[in-house]
């Protein structure tokens, strides 16, 4: 409505320019032969008040126009900033930590019981396998391994430790976490967040490999390594890369 409006009044404002420059070129010939000059001045000066109104009318137009699409972008860009913070200084670098975690998990588990889980290994060393009805003694490559699968999730720990503002009220962060299928064959702790979840394993397989927790494996299998993690943050870093993209489309349209 308001790009018609403008339109409108530009053809207008056109048309009564058309209008005066005719009125200039004949002033000489039938309007002052017609009236005296106090009545053409009269009229031109009319005229000019009417193109004068028209022009301020277009004017406050296009300001309005204006200030709407400033008023837009900064909202549109101060969504796509708080968007790439989120990116930038929270779920990238968790990512970048637990897929390189993963990583080193994925060889720490090859030749071992289909069953074996570090953090109720480190509580049991001596539990019996039943996929193998054997025993696991780790080598010095196994608990290398679990030290630097350690050393990272110090630094999940700082991060989440610091960043987590950052999801605000995230449901898939903030919510007790429900895991979908295909990631429910563990006894989760419950009443308790992803994140949660995810810092109480990393204290708990530390101790545990400090030797500050043996025994009791029962209270804490609920608390072992949640890999759905992994899916959901990469969702979100989609979810966020795609809602960037969708406001970028948004300004460029504004700039046009």
């Amino acid at each position: 409505m308001e790009n018609y409006l403008l339109i409108n009044l530009r053809d207008i404002l056109f048309l009564l320019i058309s209008i005066v420059k005719m009125l200039m070129i004949n002033v000489a010939n039938s309007i002052i032969l017609s009236f005296s000059a106090e009545v053409n001045a009269a009229i031109i000066a009319c005229i000019a008040s009417v193109i004068a109104a028209f022009i301020s009318i277009y004017q406050t137009v296009i300001s309005r126009r204006d200030n709407k699409k400033n008023i837009t972008r900064v909202d549109l860009l101060q969504s796509k900033q708080i968007f790439e913070t989120k990116l930038d200084e929270f779920f990238i670098p968790l990512r970048h930590h637990l897929e390189n975690s993963k990583t080193l998990f994925k060889i720490l588990k090859k030749g071992k019981p289909a069953t074996f889980r570090t953090l109720t290994h480190l509580l049991n060393k001596k539990q019996i396998y039943p996929d193998t009805n054997q025993k696991l003694k780790l080598n010095k490559n196994d608990i290398s391994l679990i030290k630097a699968i350690i050393k990272i999730g110090k630094k999940i720990e700082q991060l989440i430790h610091d960043k987590s503002y950052l999801i605000g009220d995230d449901t898939e962060f903030v919510k007790e976490y429900i895991p979908r299928p295909g990631y429910d064959n563990l006894p989760y702790e419950q009443d308790m967040t992803l994140l949660s979840l995810l810092a109480s394993h990393l204290v708990t397989i530390r101790m545990a490999f400090n030797d500050d927790l043996s025994g009791q494996r029962n209270n804490f299998e609920g608390f072992v390594f949640p890999n759905e993690i992994n899916v959901r943050v990469n969702e979100k870093i989609i979810e966020l890369e795609t809602k960037i993209s969708s406001i970028e489309a948004q300004i460029l349209k504004l700039n046009k």
